[in-house]
């Protein structure tokens, strides 16, 4: 993967953070991979790095998993979990799934929004 491709991923994924300052964390994953991540300063990760890697993964099974529902109900936009501390979103994209983790009280409509009005390419 090029330098120039990551540069990118970072860039937009540091043009996402700024939409709405309840989020705490944007990454981008390709092929069951994370590409590239922003974390919000004064945001402190809340899982260990083993714990981060596994919810990656766990995003991209996820991800695979709703296309079994595809031809019945339509493609995926995205998907929202909601936890005590934090809500975790998923975007599907083309190639792969966009990753955001919010406050717990955070307008995740409004978020997601704003991000498909930005029109990337991701």
């Amino acid at each position: 993967m090029s330098q120039d491709l990551i540069n990118s991923v970072k860039a937009t994924c540091s043009k996402i953070i700024q939409i709405d300052e309840d989020i705490r964390f944007v990454g981008r994953i390709k092929d069951r991979k994370l590409l590239s991540f922003v974390r919000r300063a004064d945001s402190k990760p809340l899982l260990n790095e083993e714990l981060s890697n596994l919810s990656h993964y766990q995003v991209s099974v996820k991800a695979n998993m709703e296309k079994m529902f595809d031809d019945a109900l339509g493609a995926t936009n995205w998907m929202i979990t909601s936890k005590e501390k934090v809500k975790l979103i998923t975007i599907f994209l083309e190639d792969g799934s966009l990753i955001l983790s919010t406050e717990s009280d955070a307008d995740h409509d409004g978020i997601i929004k704003e991000i498909q009005k930005m029109n990337m390419k991701l």
